[in-house]
């Protein structure tokens, strides 16, 4: 049993919530261009990281330039994604690399992990939550830090507007101050639904990859 699904195939930049995260796809994509060693981009929870990510694959890919798509949670085995068209290029020039941040929480079982991405010949695309959590090990992860601070970042941020005009689309009248992002609302949305199929396009975790 899988905890969530990614669909790569079905992530479309045309249906992406606010201005925010199309900002960030433009600003990655320039500096894969111009040969950048390093990106973090970073979120709250559910503001889009795995979809941002994905969106950067699919728009290098038009540009015929190799990606390779890495869960770090499938990497340390920490839980089980399930991966839909996320098919990786061989000689990938770009690593995206989502939720790096689990890495930091068990250092050493993350070891190779953190060679690999350290010792990757290309661009290094990561996604980081917000905060970060940081495990004991600080000797094993100070190279990784590093590496991350000295990165060019962006962060994913929504305005009220933009999540009031998606809480309408899937049938929410009021955005509670504590719904900060799109997958904060689906979430919340869910509890409410008591499993109405009415809204299941939106719910399905093989679209939602908030």
């Amino acid at each position: 049993m899988y905890d969530y699904v990614i669909n790569c195939g079905r992530t479309n930049e045309d249906s992406l919530v606010g201005s925010s995260i199309r900002e960030v796809i433009n600003w990655a994509v320039g500096k894969v261009m111009g040969n950048e060693r390093a990106l973090v981009i970073m979120g709250e929870s559910g503001s889009g990281k795995t979809t941002v990510l994905i969106a950067i694959m699919n728009r290098l890919r038009r540009l015929r330039i190799p990606v390779a798509y890495v869960n770090t949670y499938n990497e340390l085995g920490l839980r089980s994604v399930k991966l839909i068209d996320c098919h990786n290029d061989l000689n990938a020039r770009v690593l995206l690399i989502d939720d790096i941040d689990a890495a930091f929480t068990i250092p050493r079982m993350a070891q190779g992990f953190i060679n690999k991405v350290l010792g990757f010949n290309g661009t290094v695309i990561t996604t980081l939550t917000i905060p970060l959590l940081v495990g004991n090990d600080l000797e094993v992860l100070e190279p990784l830090i590093k590496f991350l601070h000295s990165a060019p970042r962006m962060i994913i941020e929504y305005h009220d507007d933009d999540l009031r005009l998606f809480a309408q689309r899937i049938g929410i009248k009021y955005v509670k101050p504590a719904m900060r992002t799109p997958g904060m609302l689906l979430r919340n949305f869910r509890k409410m639904s008591n499993g109405n199929s009415a809204i299941g396009d939106v719910l399905n975790d093989g679209n939602v990859v908030l």
